[in-house]
């Protein structure tokens, strides 16, 4: 059973089942729950990635590429690779609970799970997450998330010093890469080319 993560303090819930595992990391997927007016991260991009998310209950209200979308029970969001989007549960007095998912499912679901152990351990908001090893999780995953509205060779020179002070200071320590990105070229494993950061 994977751990959930619940930040209290901000009225957030996500809880990743084992679709990851079941489906040999085609889909990874679980159950988020916002509280009334809650936002969810500001705006952001997969890159490679399809994002869905279908509302069990309440209201969501997305912005997709400058276009706001409302679902309700029942109904889903997808978000096609690249394109920007956040949102916002759209009750001022109902929790919003929506399935969501990833294909593939790549190495979204161990950032979340990474900065939100770390945000549990800090208060249980975002906002308390540890800036350097936070900073080394987004250059390490510059290929598959990038922030909208920021120049992507900013966000690389931003996040690729905080990186590197990550490394010097041992910050870096207190993130265990998955395999995929453990790598620092690319390498061939029976047979099969596999591409790394």
């Amino acid at each position: 059973m994977k751990k959930a993560i619940d930040l209290h303090k901000i009225g957030e819930k996500l809880e990743f089942n084992d679709a990851r595992e079941q489906t040999n990391g085609q889909r990874s997927e679980g159950i988020m729950t916002f509280a009334p007016g809650k936002k969810g991260p500001g705006a952001h991009k997969h890159m490679l990635q399809t994002e869905g998310f279908e509302v069990i209950s309440g209201q969501m209200v997305a912005m997709v590429n400058g276009k706001e979308v409302v679902a309700h029970a029942g109904e889903t969001i997808l978000v096609q690779p690249g394109e920007s989007h956040s949102f916002v549960n759209g009750s001022a007095t109902e929790p919003l609970v929506a399935k969501f998912w990833y294909e593939p499912a790549l190495n979204i679901e161990w950032m979340l799970q990474t900065m939100g152990d770390d945000a549990m351990k800090n208060g249980g908001d975002w906002e308390k997450v540890s800036l350097l090893p936070a900073m080394y999780m987004f250059y390490k995953l510059r290929r598959e998330y990038r922030f909208a509205g920021m120049p992507y060779w900013l966000q690389d020179v931003i996040f690729g010093i905080g990186a590197g002070i990550a490394k010097m200071t041992g910050a870096a320590k207190k993130v265990p890469l998955p395999e995929s990105l453990s790598q620092s070229h690319q390498s061939v494993r029976q047979g099969q080319v596999i591409t790394v950061n």
